[in-house]
């Protein structure tokens, strides 16, 4: 493990997060990088689909199951943004 020579660059500034994110999609996925629009518009509708189903399991009165639905869609809410902020900040492809 590589150790810190200073505290303030332990983490990345918040606004670099999309690019630190793009980087570590293309250097692990290589098929995902040319792909993150479509992979981030997929996400965002699995959890509009997540979400509905929490809605519909609150609607029914089983709260604590709702539950399980809405934190899947909060995760793939987060990573399909960065997919998709990833995919408008990369250079074009030639």
């Amino acid at each position: 493990m590589f150790a810190l020579k200073d505290s303030t660059t332990a983490h990345p500034p918040a606004s670099n997060l999309a690019t630190a994110w793009a980087r570590g999609r293309r250097q692990h996925t290589p098929w995902a990088y040319p792909h993150l629009r479509a992979l981030g518009a997929l996400r965002l509708t699995i959890g509009l689909f997540l979400a509905g189903v929490g809605a519909v399991l609150i609607a029914h009165g089983h709260d604590g199951w709702a539950a399980v639905p809405f934190a899947g869609a909060a995760l793939h809410f987060a990573i399909g943004s960065l997919d998709m902020t990833a995919a408008c900040s990369a250079a074009p492809r030639t």
